[in-house]
């Protein structure tokens, strides 16, 4: 879509936007919940790929992944491990550990991704915890 905008009465801007929407969303992670039966180790993999479909080398990328009571609660009530997976240069395995997972009660979680001096949440979502039965 072309838009015309007229700074001055003179001049004429010419621009032109790649969707036929009226907003721009620089970032949308994907929701996914995550369910933890309580003091339970528990992991996942997330594959990335660029947005033709073909796979992304997040070998040289950063990450975080923070458990938090509400988005903007100080300290993190836990900070989940981010490993590559060998072999695999466009995928990760996220690990909560027992230790850490006896102790959250519920809240909210995502996972950020810096790579190439670019910061992007690939996932977001809410903490549901089940409470367990046996301890060890």
């Amino acid at each position: 879509m072309a838009r015309s905008v007229a700074p001055q009465a003179q001049q004429t801007v010419q621009v032109s936007l790649q969707a036929a929407q009226q907003t721009i969303v620089f970032s949308q992670p994907t929701e996914v919940d995550l369910v933890v039966y309580r003091g339970d180790t528990g992991r996942f993999r997330v594959s990335v790929s660029n947005p033709d479909g073909s796979p992304l080398d997040v070998s040289m990328a950063t990450w975080d992944c923070d458990i938090r009571a509400s988005e903007d609660a100080e300290p993190p009530l836990a900070s989940l491990n981010v490993y590559p997976v060998d072999g695999m240069t466009d995928t990760i395995e996220v690990q909560l550990n027992s230790t850490t997972s006896r102790s959250l009660t519920g809240g909210v979680w995502d996972l950020e991704m810096t790579l190439g001096g670019e910061v992007q949440t690939l996932l977001k979502g809410r903490v549901i915890v089940q409470k367990d039965v046996s301890r060890t």
